[in-house]
């Protein structure tokens, strides 16, 4: 398409462009996407007979990992996490549940935040959590994300950007007068934070929960799988590499 419209205004303001030289401009769009996106693919004359040929045996290997939800060892509670944004800036929710040993919930909150970025909503959501957590006076608290990179950020082995410099150097704060620790989890295995999440993003309303009965059925089921410790699978094209 890009070929085509320059084509289309060399052919309207003069400028000469041959067929030829067009084509040999989509060719090479052709090889850097190919060798981008299949750099596996080695050895190709870069005849459209044989792209085309290459591309339509392509076969990519899948890697599945199973993904569990844990409950915390004794003596701890687990807060599971998650940030939600439609747009990136965009309409923002977040979602926390804090668990017990046996998987039971003791606390769960689903909130409208306004625009934010995916990772400003995950980050807010870990900093109500740890609020939460700590007028609570629970000890021993484990943070999980499905953020590979705020995890990284708030453990200091990523640079903090900007624009949650504040509320990186709270959570840490948080963190250290009540013990806590951040661990990553697949996306798969924070489902009842993430459903708590997408409950606020219409709305941007707030809603509390102290009880699993006060549950809707959705995160009833969802919660039930995670404490019986039921497995997701994560399905990828690339190699799963737990972290």
């Amino acid at each position: 398409m890009w070929s085509l419209w320059l084509r289309r205004n060399a052919i309207k303001y003069g400028s000469a462009n041959s067929w030829e030289g067009m084509m040999d401009m989509t060719m090479e769009l052709v090889r850097q996407l190919v060798k981008t996106q299949f750099p596996w693919i080695k050895k190709m004359t870069w005849s459209w007979r044989e792209v085309i040929f290459r591309l339509t045996q392509y076969k990519p290997k899948i890697h599945v990992l199973s993904v569990t939800w844990t409950p915390p060892e004794d003596h701890q509670v687990k807060c599971s996490t998650d940030g939600a944004s439609r747009g990136n800036p965009g309409m923002s929710s977040i979602g926390f549940c804090i668990r017990d040993t046996r998987g039971d919930l003791i606390y769960a909150l689903a909130k409208g935040i306004g625009i934010a970025t995916n990772i400003e909503a995950e980050t807010i959501a870990i900093f109500y959590g740890l609020r939460e957590c700590k007028s609570r006076r629970f000890p021993n608290v484990i943070i999980e994300t499905d953020s590979l990179s705020l995890k990284k950020i708030i453990q200091k082995a990523w640079r903090v950007p900007w624009e949650l410099a504040e509320k990186v150097e709270e959570i840490r704060e948080i963190m250290q007068q009540i013990s806590a620790t951040i661990t990553h989890i697949f996306r798969e295995g924070n489902g009842l934070a993430d459903s708590l999440a997408n409950i606020a993003m219409e709305s941007q309303s707030e809603h509390q929960y102290l009880r699993f009965q006060e549950f809707p059925l959705k995160e009833k089921r969802i919660l039930n799988v995670e404490k019986a410790q039921i497995p997701t699978l994560r399905i990828r094209t690339r190699k799963i590499i737990p972290q």
